[in-house]
């Protein structure tokens, strides 16, 4: 099972490497990947689902621990799949009307893309080789993200109000913050999965 959820971790890890480039570049040619991948992803986030629930019942109580962290993995990764699929819509969207992010939306996106890729592979290595050395870290990031966040937000506010930003682009620029800060949720939970089972970050100090 774990090794079939690494490997699901992967796809969405890749998944998400797509999107953002679509989002850039408004290149869509990576999009029939993106889709298998999913259907990938899906599949295996409802088979293991539907195993580990046949599982749970004749297992001893240390292996009933990890089941439940593995259910809530299945469906945190699933779910930053579903985001993936969001920004690959997004980047197609803007590209048919159109429309492009400024230089500066994109570098500040870039800037939360990075943050994403890094705790991606905190969460992974955690999950994959149970080490907590990193979860401070990966702790630190998902809060980084919510200030730029909001700080982000903030600018753009103001660049409307200067007239320096079409006001068509605004729904696609908070939809893509929003849904890169679900990302990085999604991605605490699954670092913090090892210790303990909901992804509870407060765990990391009892």
């Amino acid at each position: 099972v774990k090794k079939e959820m690494d490997y699901m971790a992967s796809l969405t890890k890749r998944n998400m490497d797509i999107c953002f480039e679509a989002i850039y570049t408004g290149n869509e040619s990576e999009g029939e990947e993106l889709a298998e991948n999913d259907e990938i992803i899906d599949f295996t986030n409802n088979t293991l689902t539907k195993f580990l629930i046949n599982l749970s019942g004749s297992v001893d109580s240390a292996d009933e621990k990890i089941i439940g962290s593995y259910f809530h993995v299945l469906n945190d990764l699933e779910r930053i799949g579903d985001h993936a699929e969001n920004f690959h819509e997004i980047g197609v969207g803007l590209k048919e009307q159109g429309l492009s992010f400024s230089e500066r939306a994109i570098e500040d996106i870039k800037k939360l893309n990075e943050k994403i890729r890094r705790m991606f592979d905190i969460a992974l290595n955690a999950f994959e080789n149970r080490t907590s050395d990193e979860l401070t870290e990966l702790d630190a990031l998902e809060e980084e993200i919510d200030d730029l966040k909001k700080k982000l937000s903030a600018e753009h506010f103001n660049r409307l109000a200067e007239a320096k930003c079409k006001v068509e682009l605004s729904a696609w620029f908070f939809s893509t913050l929003s849904g890169i800060e679900r990302v990085a949720d999604h991605l605490v939970n699954v670092g913090f999965s090892i210790i303990d089972p909901t992804g509870d970050t407060d765990a990391l100090s009892r």
